[in-house]
This record gives C-alpha cells, structure tokens and sequence, in this order.
C-alpha cells in the first residue's frame, strides 16, 4: 500500500511543472515621485494530463499587495498544424504581451506603444486554435469585449481591459495572429483583435464602443545584433460618450478615437561569444498619439544597456527622454530594473 502511494505521488510529480519570474524596479520620474517597487513577483504551475491535454497557469503578485491570474488555459496538443486553447489567455499581439520575462526584451520597462496602445499585459477569457506548417505560425480566439472604462487621453487603451475577472460578456471579441520566419534572421507578422464595448455599470449613454486594434512588426536577428520594429493602430468609436471622456479637457478629432503608435529598437550583445552572459547596449525610438485635438503626439527616446551574469537573470538600465506636441508631457526619466526568470 505505501509503495503504491508512493508510486502514484512520484508519477504526479514528474507530470507538475513549477516556474516564476519577476522584477524589482526603481525609477527616477521628472514629473513624479521617485519609486523603488518591487513591481511583480510571477509564479508558473503547470500540469500535463497526458499527451493530449495540459495545464499551465500564472499568478502575478504586483506591488506586493495586488494578485491576478495572468493567465490559466487548458491546451490541446493534437499536431503542428491544429491545437487547441480555452480559459484565461493572453492576447496574441505584439512582441511583449505573450513574453514578457524581463530577460526577453533589454529596457527596464516595456515599450510605450505597447502599454497604451496594445495594452500589455492584456489577458481575457476565452477559447480558440493555434498551430504552425513550414514557416508560419497562427492564433485565433475568441475573448470576452472590452467595458467602457476607457481613459484614452491618460492611457489610452489600458483602462478598457477586463482581466478575466467576473468579465461582462455581453460584447465579445476577435483577436488573432500569424508569423512568417522569411529567413533564418527574419521573422514579419501582423495581428488584430476587434470586439463590442457595451459593458460598465456606468455605461449611462447606453452607446456601443467598438474597439478595433491592428498592428505589424518585425525582428532581425544576426548573431549578437537584433533589431526590431513595430506598428499599431487602434479606434474606439462613439469615444465622445465614453464616462470619462471631457471635451474641455482633452477633446478628440471626431465621435472614433484614432490612436497609433510606432518603435524601432536595436542593440548589439558585446558578449556574444559567452553563451551564458550578455551585455547588450540598445537604442530605442518611439512615437505614438491619441487623436486628440490638441495633437499631442509623444516622442520617446531610450538608451540604456541590459547585463545578464547568468542568462536567467539580469541588471537593466536606461534613460528615457519624452517630448510632445505641446510640452505637456516632456520629461527626462531614469529607470533601473532587476528581473529573473527560473
């Protein structure tokens, strides 16, 4: 009887998969006070089924007092070409919302376009396909919408995002993705996601917020080089009617919101002949805008330099200088990052 206990717990174990990741950060704000937070603590729990069916899952712990499922889906492995996914996924758009370890990208904190207008980290609830044949690889799902707490001319598309958490799905969305590796150094892709906004309690007007986000991006990576670019465009219509919207304060070029947004990053790994080390100084330059009337388009200039003594963890760097249309916006900013991943 013990020995079979035995047996039976052994044969879980070696079924469980365990993991984290996480980032302690100071930064140093010209227009606000001076932080040092640890910002995430992220722990990973998986399991395999069989075969065919496995779990995986991530709780995120933010500022040491905040917990969220960042995801936690059931997978079906069926073949390259057609597998399934359903429960609380991460949107398959750009570079950072379905990898961002911070031993994946080289700045303290992510990119700006990809926080205000791919709202990184953006989870929801849903259920969909995934696969590759030869060089492509595809998504597609199927995600509880959007609610309505959209305030664009503070952050543009983060306050529409949902989480999974008791999700209103009166409006749902699309979202999907494909990527071509054209060569060994060149990987293009696109995504989309497009959905319904009807669903805050204080949705007074009772107006339909469609939100529809596209975007395009491309890496090239040559032994220590690697260069990356990036496109995103984004519309939420009838944003006149949104509750937080304020003509005096901030009015918008029309009833739709019109945001985009664009980087170019590039850095080159000094040691790149150390298969576990890394000192790779990068340059990045973003652009992105509202669509509001003031045309307060931002500027965002960043370099810095990313160390790995050990290519799981790594000390991050970086000077990030903002300009704007208007001014309003323009300061000089300082961010240091501690990041792993085990």
């Amino acid at each position: 009887m013990i020995l079979s206990l035995i047996t039976i717990t052994l044969s879980a174990a070696a079924q469980i998969s365990f993991g984290g990741y996480g980032e302690v950060s100071y930064r140093n704000l010209e227009k606000s006070t001076d932080t040092f937070d640890v910002h995430r603590v992220v722990l990973y729990t998986g399991y395999e089924f069989d075969e065919t069916y496995s779990f995986n899952s991530e709780i995120e712990f933010e500022h040491g007092d905040e917990i969220h499922v960042e995801f936690a889906q059931i997978d079906g492995n069926f073949s390259d070409a057609f597998n399934t996914r359903a429960g609380h996924i991460l949107l398959p758009m750009g570079f950072v919302n379905q990898t961002h370890e911070q031993t994946t990208f080289w700045s303290a904190k992510r990119p700006l376009v990809e926080r205000f207008i791919i709202p990184s980290t953006w989870h929801e609830n849903g259920v969909g396909i995934f696969g590759s044949s030869g060089n492509v690889q595809y998504q597609a799902y199927v995600v509880n919408g959007t609610d309505d707490g959209f305030n664009i001319a503070k952050d543009g598309l983060r306050g529409g995002r949902q989480g999974g958490e008791k999700a209103a799905a009166e409006k749902m969305g699309v979202t999907a993705r494909l990527d071509y590796q054209a060569t060994s150094n060149l990987m293009v892709g696109a995504s989309m996601y497009s959905g319904g906004t009807t669903n805050a309690s204080d949705n007074t007007s009772g107006a339909e917020h469609k939100v529809q986000v596209v975007e395009a991006h491309a890496q090239y990576a040559s032994g220590p080089f690697r260069l990356r670019a990036l496109y995103a465009d984004a519309s939420v219509g009838n944003a006149d009617q949104l509750p937080s919207y304020d003509a005096s304060a901030n009015p918008m070029l029309g009833e739709t919101a019109e945001l985009n947004g664009w980087y170019v990053e590039a850095g080159y790994d000094l040691m790149s002949d150390n298969d576990e080390k890394s000192l790779t100084p990068f340059v990045r330059k973003e652009q992105y805008d509202f669509g509001l009337a003031s045309n307060d388009t931002v500027d965002v200039n960043v370099v810095g330099i990313a160390f790995n003594p050990h290519m799981d963890v790594t000390y991050k760097f970086d000077f990030q200088q903002i300009t704007s249309t208007t001014g309003a916006q323009d300061s000089d900013n300082m961010e240091f990052t501690i990041g792993w991943v085990f």
